[in-house]
């Protein structure tokens, strides 16, 4: 199958752009970091006598939850979904805020190079060589309803033109 072939039969080029792959890559390193960040606090917090055990797992159940539905969002953009590329885009949001917040209230550690990393993941997914990749779905035609030209006095239903009546404006 030649690259015409692919791009008529899927919208889409037969390669993927690079700056979704290393959007991608970026988003896999992102959630890779997260989960180890994730394990070690718990571990720190299990240790604790404050919460035990019960609440560090139940943290890091759902860190790593969270960080599941990331990565199949990353999977579902690497193949192309451009809902998933709007999701990843409003992570990215989250991300600017999160990052603006840590350096105005001057918490920046490290950590804060985490969202900036998402930022960039999502900025590249929104670049326009990246637009080819992620194909616009048509719109289905919304039918028409018929223009209301008054109300019937006595019984107070709609009164519409006749169908295929050409308006005279």
């Amino acid at each position: 199958m030649t690259t015409d072939e692919r791009v008529q039969e899927t919208g889409r080029p037969g390669r993927r752009p690079t700056v979704v792959t290393a959007a991608v890559v970026i988003w896999a390193v992102v959630l890779v970091v997260r989960v180890v960040t994730l394990s070690v606090a718990s571990v720190q917090l299990a240790q604790d006598e404050f919460g035990g055990w019960s609440i560090a797992v139940i943290g890091w159940v759902l860190g790593v939850g969270i960080c599941a539905l990331l990565a199949w969002a990353t999977l579902l953009v690497w193949r192309g979904s451009g809902t998933a590329r709007v999701w990843l885009g409003v992570m990215g949001a989250l991300a600017v805020v999160n990052a603006v917040v840590a350096v105005v209230v001057g918490s920046a550690t490290w950590l804060t190079l985490e969202s900036v990393a998402v930022v960039a993941a999502a900025v590249l997914l929104f670049l326009p060589s990246a637009r080819p990749w992620f194909p616009r779905v048509e719109r289905r035609p919304r039918v028409q309803e018929p223009r209301t030209i008054g109300w019937d006095p006595q019984t107070g239903e709609r009164i519409t033109e006749p169908r295929g009546a050409v308006d005279p404006r």
